[in-house]
């Protein structure tokens, strides 16, 4: 697509992953009210879509529901993580999968970085009773899935 219509949906869930990212660093829960509200997001902005872009988008989420559904069955992924992780793909361009797939590892990497060091700082002090530092063992899914979606856009949006 050209002129960056395809990165619109994207942009307009940003407040929804800000919102999503804040909620799994306090409480290690993802609303089902935000994923609703993502989705809906999707809804009224998808039809902008060719509907060949809006078809891709499609199967992709029901790829990865699929394969992370079989983490949750595994006791890998919690309930929350799988459907951000699914619905998250309805706003990734077809031809910017592989670069999702960078800015996701980038944020796996880079969440769980600035948590530990966010935990030893003094500055943390209202941060001290998030569950994500309260709770060793347990990632952000959340954070980390709207930190790539951030990246994505941000990466995308300057190739337009």
């Amino acid at each position: 697509m050209t002129g960056g219509t395809d990165l619109l949906p994207l942009a307009a869930a940003m407040p929804v992953l800000i919102l999503a990212a804040a909620g799994d660093l306090r409480h290690l829960r993802i609303s089902n009210r935000l994923m609703l509200a993502m989705a809906a997001v999707f809804l009224l902005t998808g039809p902008m879509l060719p509907l060949a872009e809006t078809g891709l988008r499609l199967v992709a989420a029901a790829v990865v529901f699929a394969l992370c559904f079989a983490l949750f069955c595994g006791g890998v992924l919690a309930g929350g993580d799988v459907k951000m992780m699914a619905l998250a793909m309805l706003f990734v361009p077809s031809s910017a999968l592989a670069a999702f797939g960078w800015s996701f590892s980038a944020a796996m990497l880079t969440v769980p970085l600035a948590l530990m060091l966010l935990g030893r700082t003094e500055a943390a002090a209202g941060c001290r009773h998030w569950a994500s530092l309260q709770t060793p063992g347990k990632l952000p899914m959340g954070a980390a899935i709207s930190l790539a979606l951030m990246l994505l856009l941000i990466v995308q949006a300057a190739k337009v």
